[in-house]
């Protein structure tokens, strides 16, 4: 499929946007870890769905897709949260978590995902956060670096608890 940039529209994501949000997601994971669908695929799905519907209804969670000729071809997320106030904060020590980026193999190198993460940082500056973090893929990392973001000065650990 080829695509003409001038015709890829963006927007908002919707609750109507459900079950793209949820595919791409899918896609994305199953490319990062080379997972094939399976029956754990669906349990994801299932999950991801009752996620999606009530953050995305509480603006918990913020979308942004690509649209060409009627078809979502890029996702982008934004998950909201809130931490006590620090003084880097303030006021609401609310935060945002960027994720769910992925575009279609066919679209991609077309700029999309750049727009999508404009988009979410318009979105986030309009909505009062103060701060945005991400884990960035290997694919990934130059788009963020080139819009400003930079490794944490303190080092982030983390325990996964079974």
């Amino acid at each position: 499929m080829k695509i003409a940039t001038d015709e890829i529209s963006y927007r908002r994501a919707n609750i109507d946007d459900l079950e793209a949000l949820i595919s791409c997601r899918v896609r994305f994971l199953n490319e990062l870890y080379n997972h094939p669908d399976d029956e754990q695929t669906e349990v994801l799905r299932k999950s991801l769905r009752q996620y999606f519907y009530k953050a995305i209804t509480s603006n918990d969670f913020v979308a942004w897709v690509a649209e060409y000729n009627g078809r979502i071809i890029g996702t982008s997320g934004m998950v909201v949260w809130q931490r006590p106030a620090n003084y880097g904060d303030l006021e609401s020590g609310k935060l945002g978590y960027l994720l769910n980026f992925y575009t279609i193999p066919e679209a991609r190198r077309k700029g999309i995902c750049t727009q999508l993460l404009n988009e979410l940082i318009k979105e986030a500056r309009l909505i009062g956060l103060k701060y945005l973090h991400l884990n960035a893929t290997k694919d990934g990392i130059r788009i963020y670096r080139k819009a400003g973001f930079v490794e944490p000065d303190d080092i982030e650990l983390e325990l996964r608890l079974k």
